[in-house]
């Protein structure tokens, strides 16, 4: 090797050993070696320990469907099964058009980083197929037949609000999963779209992934008496029972009619007029709802750790939203898809007046909030609470980033991917300009029917 070879091959030796030693801290904060808690407050075993009764029933039967009568009536979620069979043409246009303003408004690149010109708006706009909407609009009744990804606008690629930031598809509203029941309203110019509204949330879905049927088989396939809910954070299905030939896969907190079952697995119906059948294993499902206790809750929300963060449930993951439905769906509780309006449906118990000490916040929140069954939210985000420690708070959360400090004198805080479900005290995001996740706590509200 020559002399300017070897010179040039040190140079960037000691810069990349430089830019490794000037990063070390910021990777540090991202993973969790060192971890952000003790290894043994990921287990749900030790917060069952601390449970004063966590295998107590903290609703039944009864009081979980007051609940969730309760919630259809403050808004968030919808109860289909008595929704008109046809929308009028004001609505389906005001529907379609809050869809598409909200992408319009905040939808600027896209997933190369071009920023997206009026032709491609107009374009997009076209293929909404407002020109077909009539008077009357009758309804049509189907479900997602694999996971299904819910647009704001009937268009595939990501729309990023910010260059190159495609974790962020603006166009992502939410995600279905197999056997969620939808009532399809509109389609696209181009055929390849339905337009449709869930329990949670409207948009646009891709009709490949739909299965239609008639009303009274839709709505016979989803009260089914008997049915098996999923409990794992994904679970697969298979054509076969000994599971051998994969079918796809199912998130948490999703019911199936139940057919059958073997020593290992159950056999459940698929959506569809074909009457076809799948197997998931008993490991990953239930028979029913599971009870609504703090070892059930701490089961199901640690079983999810370490899942990565899916704003809008991208790529089938949860953000921090989609993880509390998910799991409470698990018990038959139906929460709204977003944080603010899950924590309106709650029963609230405390909301913070911004004076009080972080010292005080903690003992309020010890004081007041039952864990597994509260919710700790500020505008943006909503975490599930897992109890209280040595007078520190911790929760779970499926979180993207951490804000630490502002550095050179940057006026923004600096954003480190955390990128997964974890479970955490409240001091991330200390000393960053919006401070520390207990100093922006805002309000408390639990998961509790409100007499």
């Amino acid at each position: 090797m020559n002399k300017a070879k070897l010179y040039w091959l040190l140079v960037f030796a000691l810069s990349f050993a430089l830019l490794v030693a000037e990063e070390a801290p910021r990777n540090l904060a991202l993973t969790e070696n060192p971890p952000l808690v003790p290894i043994e407050m990921k287990r749900p075993g030790y917060w069952i320990s601390r449970h004063a009764s966590p295998d107590s029933i903290m609703m039944d039967a009864a009081a979980i469907a007051a609940f969730n009568t309760q919630v259809v009536r403050k808004g968030g979620v919808s109860q289909l099964g008595e929704q008109p069979l046809s929308m009028n043409e004001k609505s389906l246009n005001k529907a379609i058009d809050e869809c598409y303003t909200m992408i319009r408004n905040t939808g600027k690149f896209d997933a190369q980083g071009t920023h997206l010109q009026k032709s491609f708006w107009k374009e997009l706009e076209t293929t909404l197929n407002k020109g077909a909407i009539k008077p009357r609009n009758p309804s049509r009744f189907g479900f997602p037949i694999r996971f299904s990804n819910q647009r704001l606008a009937p268009y595939s690629g990501i729309i990023s609000s910010d260059y190159l930031d495609n974790e962020f598809d603006a166009l992502q509203n939410s995600g279905y999963d197999i056997a969620e029941p939808l009532i399809i309203r509109h389609e696209s110019t181009d055929g390849k779209w339905y337009f449709a509204n869930g329990r949670t949330s409207m948009g646009w879905f891709l009709k490949e992934d739909i299965a239609l049927m008639d009303w009274e088989s839709w709505l016979r396939y989803q009260q089914s008496r008997d049915f098996i809910v999923t409990t794992s954070d994904k679970s697969d299905l298979y054509r076969d029972a000994a599971r051998t030939d994969f079918w796809g896969l199912i998130r948490m907190g999703n019911r199936l009619p139940w057919v059958s079952e073997t020593a290992d697995c159950y056999e459940v119906l698929l959506p569809g007029a074909e009457g076809k059948t799948v197997f998931i294993s008993k490991k990953d499902a239930h028979y029913g709802y599971l009870p609504y206790t703090a070892r059930n809750v701490y089961e199901l929300g640690l079983g999810a750790l370490n899942a990565p963060y899916g704003w809008g449930d991208l790529n089938a993951e949860y953000d921090c939203s989609g993880l509390i439905k998910q799991v409470y769906q698990c018990m038959g509780i139906y929460l709204p898809r977003n944080g603010s309006a899950q924590y309106a449906v709650g029963s609230a118990i405390h909301v913070f007046d911004g004076t009080e000490e972080a010292l005080q916040k903690e003992e309020i929140i010890a004081q007041i909030a039952i864990p597994a069954a509260t919710m700790l939210r500020f505008p943006g985000h909503i975490m599930l609470y897992l109890g209280s420690v040595d007078g520190k708070s911790y929760v779970l959360q499926a979180i993207w980033g951490v804000r630490i400090p502002a550095v050179d004198g940057q006026d923004k805080d600096q954003v480190i991917a955390a990128n997964r479900t974890l479970v955490s005290d409240l001091s991330l995001g200390q000393y960053s300009k919006k401070g520390s996740l207990l100093h922006r706590i805002t309000s408390l509200s639990r998961i509790m029917y409100d007499k």
